[in-house]
């Protein structure tokens, strides 16, 4: 019981740092008023996003979740993997690049979909 809160914490917190990352972007944008200065966007997705992202799949494995949800978290993972390779291919290959934006939204929407199913199943347990 103990464990699923936790792992449920972990996923409403992974979904806080989208939302923080997404807002250091927008902050970013000169377009917006910002500096266009993006090292604390990185920086901040690149140390905070990941361990969250990884403390929810390890959290999904120490309270024993489903297989089917620790895929999910495994998958939450990789996307984030992916979202921090596609910027380093702007030179290469920009149209790859400028999918970030689309990965960072579908990162997001399953985050959501993901802490609601996990906070409801420490709810239920």
């Amino acid at each position: 019981m103990v464990l699923q809160r936790i792992h449920a914490a972990a996923a409403v917190v992974f979904l806080a740092t989208i939302v923080i990352q997404v807002f250091l972007a927008g902050s970013a944008l000169a377009n917006l008023g910002g500096s266009g200065d993006f090292a604390t966007h990185v920086g901040f997705g690149y140390t905070w996003v990941g361990l969250a992202a990884l403390v929810v799949f390890v959290t999904a494995l120490v309270a024993r979740r489903p297989r089917r949800e620790v895929g999910i978290t495994a998958g939450l993972l990789v996307l984030y993997v992916i979202q921090t390779i596609l910027p380093s291919l702007r030179g290469s290959m920009p149209v790859v690049a400028a999918l970030h934006p689309l990965n960072a939204m579908i990162l997001f929407v399953l985050a959501i979909w993901y802490a609601r199913r996990a906070w409801t199943a420490s709810s239920a347990a």
